[in-house]
């Protein structure tokens, strides 16, 4: 997608927003922070430092996950530790100063508050479960409109955890093109002179430029002992004008583990085997082999079945200074099985950067590439990306 004269406009009209709704329980749990201020809510969850807290009185609530220094709740929760260790059970009043205790079973526990690098809230209700997001981003200039649009959710169950997001990527340009010049009539006018010659007329068209991607991802943990590593399931759907992905959906699985594993910092690698079914104008591979193909009526296109290998990256930080950065990275990469030679691959960037409480500057960049993208057609890329940036209010 070619963004350029959206980054070289100084006018470039930026508009960002943010908004998430989290459903939990009753509001009766107490988290006492560093001060000795107790704050009675619903803990929802706690991640990438932050510990979220639903209150009636003063919406959600994120607290600093170091400020923290006692939960009571009579809930279930997941806590996950910097050793990959998964334990189920209820926050309990604790005597020790910076430990929180945990009740798993008939056993109290004790943990530092650095060890403990995640806490999942563990509902019963469907609408318990789910926490979901939704964002959108416009650029305008008088030459080009951009619309992105995003959704991202999570649903958490004992053991496992499955992550969706959707982006759809609307952009239209206008193009001024000067149609051919009428025939001059070069007759006397009245008053001796010529008739002047007519101007050129100017067209001005307009050209489209569509993206979407739907992807969902299930991970599956072991609920006893302290293997950090799972297992993941993933299926993807996706279209790109720019790249001439009309269709193009895959459904993999594959085993993944955590190499870092600490607050504020998180590194996680997996990969297995996917089936990819595409289409596109010739399923001939770089080598000019032919393979198993279906041919619709409506489309001149043909639907081409191949086998991949993934690979994917997961990169999370997060700083805990009077200013907070989250940067996050997710990268992917599809050597084809197949289609020799091929590889794809994808990768995003989100960096959330705090301006002041509950307001963040916020750049979202992502890029695709594909070797063989413009292999059917000279007119297309074998690249793609967007970037877009602008505050994000988080409530």
């Amino acid at each position: 997608m070619r963004l350029s004269p959206l980054l070289t406009k100084l006018a470039l009209l930026c508009i960002s927003f943010s908004s998430a709704e989290v459903w939990s329980h009753a509001k009766t749990d107490i988290v006492t922070v560093a001060n000795g201020d107790q704050i009675t809510g619903a803990v929802n969850a706690m991640t990438a430092g932050k510990l979220s807290l639903s209150t009636d009185y003063a919406g959600t609530v994120n607290i600093k996950w170091r400020e923290v220094k006692q939960i009571e709740s009579r809930y279930v929760y997941e806590v996950r530790l910097d050793d990959g260790e998964r334990i189920y059970g209820r926050f309990v009043p604790s005597g020790v100063p910076e430990q929180l205790a945990f009740r798993s079973g008939r056993v109290n526990r004790q943990f530092d508050i650095d060890d403990i690098v995640e806490v999942r809230s563990i509902e019963e209700e469907l609408s318990d479960k789910l926490d979901f997001s939704i964002g959108a981003t416009v650029y305008a200039d008088p030459n080009t409109q951009t619309l992105v649009l995003n959704a991202r959710g999570q649903y958490d169950v004992r053991g496992g955890r499955t992550t969706f997001q959707a982006s759809i990527n609307d952009t239209r340009t206008s193009i001024k093109s000067s149609a051919e010049e009428t025939p001059c009539d070069c007759s006397e006018n009245p008053d001796g002179g010529t008739v002047d010659e007519p101007e050129a007329l100017v067209n001005k068209d307009t050209e489209s430029s569509n993206a979407s991607s739907f992807e969902i991802s299930r991970e599956f943990w072991r609920e006893r002992g302290t293997a950090q590593s799972y297992r993941v399931l993933n299926a993807r759907y996706e279209t790109n004008d720019e790249l001439g992905i009309a269709h193009r959906g895959s459904l993999g699985f594959g085993l993944g583990r955590y190499l870092i594993n600490d607050l504020g910092h998180e590194l996680a690698i997996s990969g297995g085997v996917q089936g990819v079914q595409e289409r596109r104008k010739t399923c001939d591979d770089q080598t000019g082999k032919q393979r198993g193909t279906l041919y619709e009526a409506d489309d001149e296109r043909q639907t081409c079945n191949d086998a991949e290998l993934f690979l994917n990256v997961k990169w999370h930080l997060y700083s805990f200074q009077n200013l907070d950065m989250d940067i996050s990275l997710n990268g992917n990469t599809y050597p084809s099985l197949s289609d020799w030679g091929r590889v794809r691959g994808d990768l995003k960037l989100l960096i959330n950067w705090e301006l002041f409480d509950s307001f963040y500057w916020t750049v979202d960049a992502q890029t695709i590439v594909d070797s063989a993208g413009d292999r059917d057609d000279n007119s297309l890329s074998n690249s793609d990306y967007t970037i877009s940036t602008g505050v994000t209010w988080r409530y």
